[in-house]
């Protein structure tokens, strides 16, 4: 008897894979703070200049607690929502 895998691939629907949505996700939180996608992970893991641009092309990409930090400050720093007048 063989190992069996955890899923097929052929058979997963069409889905975002976790760093694409990472990057959905930082991009959205940055412009909503009209902050630089860099800028918040430098604030956030205090990554070197140039991950940012690493990542979205693939060349790098995060550890899964660096991810959690990321994602945990974002949390934490909602972005500011002006209030109705």
């Amino acid at each position: 008897m063989g190992v069996f895998p955890l899923f097929n691939m052929g058979e997963i629907p069409h889905t975002i894979v976790p760093m694409e949505q990472l990057i959905l996700d930082l991009s959205a939180y940055a412009n909503t703070t009209g902050r630089s996608p860099q800028a918040v992970l430098r604030s956030a893991i205090n990554a070197k200049w140039g991950t940012w641009d690493a990542w979205r092309a693939g060349r790098s990409s995060p550890t899964l607690s660096s991810v959690d930090r990321v994602r945990r400050y974002m949390a934490a720093h909602p972005p500011l929502r002006e209030e109705a007048a």
